[in-house]
């Protein structure tokens, strides 16, 4: 049914309502008319509000023909709507059995082409394609395995790239420790070499004045005989270079002075000099250093020899074949002297394991020489300072006129020495 007809149908009541509500009201007024010609004003008021209540009314139904008439226009669609909906019912029905027919002439066609791909043929095709399809998942599982293995390398790679860069970290700082060990063995050298040089000034200046000397009326005359001491630059491991005074003794061969008094012109007052490094002048009176005697007794067996002179100019000595320095830890305390040999006395003896104390290895108690105290220019008695060895004379010790301490290996005759200029002895 069209929207048109259902459009004329509706307004046919529509007209029938409005055609009796029109007729109503015709009457309602003539009869309101008549009523009101004849009533009173009591009348009239309740006729007027009869009138209002019938506009009312009027009105009301006026909107529920309004609402009628919309309500028949939804029902006429919605059935049209529905008309629709068996006819789409009606389509898909026939498109799905056209679609089932569709389908089943496929299997039909399917089916005959699997009949025919039996044939040797087309098997022996498919079994070149199955072939190639193995070959080709072998070839996929190589290329799996080599890309694992590429990877893998490439983690080895990266591994290999960090030590490589912790390996030239370590050779840059290498390399910086390397610098800085050449430049402090540089300044080290360059030191050395300014000692050297400083030492052979030294020794150009007492070459000229034991030149002069020599050549004065009043010539000089050492303890051992000689007029000039005969000099030599000594190296050692650990140790800067030195020059050492090497003296001949009669029967005893060649050894080096340590220690030397014979006139006081060097003051032995600890406060003033270092016993440790060694003070003094070698052409006087001097002390080596007990840093040098630590390290040469300790290096080898060293022998120790004493020479002492009185005022009355008689002559003796201790000679004691194992001579041994401590280090500066133990305060080079006096370790050993070994045994005995001279005609001077074993005085040396109760001083063995005592430290050195300011000037000498000194002991609390005992002691009994002492030959770097303040020297006296003649025979005196003493109680402890002073230059003097042991106290066999009344229990005394007397001051000496001179004294040198002397050593030298004692598996050899003679000190292996770098030999510096040797100054000529006449």
């Amino acid at each position: 049914m069209k929207p048109e007809n259902l459009s004329n149908f509706s307004q046919k009541p529509r007209g029938s309502v409005e055609d009796s509500t029109t007729e109503n009201n015709s009457l309602s007024s003539d009869s309101d008319i008549e009523d009101i010609s004849c009533a009173s004003g009591d009348q009239r008021r309740i006729v007027q509000g009869l009138r209002k209540t019938i506009r009312k009314n009027n009105t009301k139904i006026n909107d529920l023909v309004a609402k009628l008439t919309i309500a028949e226009i939804h029902l006429a669609n919605e059935k049209e709507k529905s008309n629709y909906k068996d006819d789409l019912i009606t389509l898909t029905k026939e498109t799905k059995d056209l679609s089932v027919k569709q389908l089943q002439s496929k299997i039909l066609e399917l089916e005959n082409e699997l009949a025919l791909s039996k044939c040797p043929a087309l098997i022996k095709e498919k079994e070149k394609i199955n072939e190639y399809e193995n070959n080709l998942s072998e070839k996929d599982k190589q290329i799996e395995k080599l890309e694992y293995e590429l990877t893998e390398s490439k983690a080895k790679i990266v591994k290999l790239e960090s030590t490589i860069h912790e390996k030239d970290e370590e050779l840059v700082e290498w390399i910086r420790k390397t610098q800085k060990c050449d430049a402090e063995l540089e300044s080290k050298i360059k030191s050395y070499e300014a000692n050297i040089s400083e030492m052979n000034k030294k020794l150009s200046k007492f070459n000229i004045g034991a030149e002069s000397c020599q050549n004065s009326d009043k010539s000089f005359i050492f303890l051992n005989g000689t007029k000039i001491p005969s000099i030599r630059m000594v190296s050692f491991p650990d140790l800067e270079p030195f020059p050492a005074v090497f003296e001949e003794i009669a029967s005893a061969g060649s050894w080096m002075v340590i220690q030397r008094r014979i006139d006081g012109s060097v003051s032995f007052n600890p406060k003033q000099n270092s016993y440790k490094d060694g003070f003094g002048d070698l052409g006087t009176e001097f002390w080596l250093g007990l840093e040098k005697l630590h390290k040469l007794t300790m290096s080898r067996r060293y022998e120790l020899y004493v020479e002492l002179v009185d005022f009355d100019d008689a002559r003796a000595f201790a000679r004691y074949d194992h001579f041994v320095v401590g280090r500066s830890e133990e305060n080079y305390k006096l370790i050993s002297l070994g045994d005995y040999s001279g005609n001077a006395g074993d005085a040396l003896r109760s001083h063995i394991n005592c430290a050195f104390a300011d000037d000498w290895w000194w002991r609390s108690s005992e002691y009994e020489c002492f030959l770097n105290g303040t020297y006296n220019g003649f025979k005196v008695k003493v109680d402890w300072d002073g230059v003097w060895w042991g106290r066999w004379n009344m229990r005394n010790g007397y001051s000496l006129k001179s004294c040198k301490m002397l050593i030298r290996p004692r598996d050899e005759k003679s000190i292996e020495v770098n030999l510096g200029p040797k100054h000529p002895e006449t």
